[in-house]
């Protein structure tokens, strides 16, 4: 009797809805959290776009910070070379006329 009892397709079928029910339920309920799983990310993705937004500014700022600073280094390596060079044509003729 056990061994009909187990191969009883009556069984078997309700078993299997069973089973096909409580997957249905799960999903369903995945389902149902989709949403406020979007909604979760579309905030971080705002978020993170915000703070991407503020980064982007202060790396500009610092671009023109630095391209102020190259300029200036530029000037100062130019007038220290034009110094230079007029010292090294002017300072022969001062040394003589000093120590002759």
């Amino acid at each position: 009797m056990t061994g009909s009892v187990a191969n009883d397709p009556v069984r078997e079928l309700e078993r299997d809805m069973a089973v096909m029910k409580h997957r249905l339920v799960a999903m369903e309920k995945r389902q149902e959290s989709v949403p406020t799983r979007v909604t979760k990310l579309e905030q971080q993705f705002e978020h993170m776009s915000g703070q991407l937004s503020e980064l982007n500014k202060g790396q500009q700022e610092l671009t023109g910070v630095v391209a102020g600073i190259g300029k200036k280094i530029t000037w100062a390596l130019a007038i220290a070379s034009t110094l230079w060079a007029i010292l090294q044509m002017v300072g022969p003729t001062l040394l003589r006329a000093v120590f002759p």
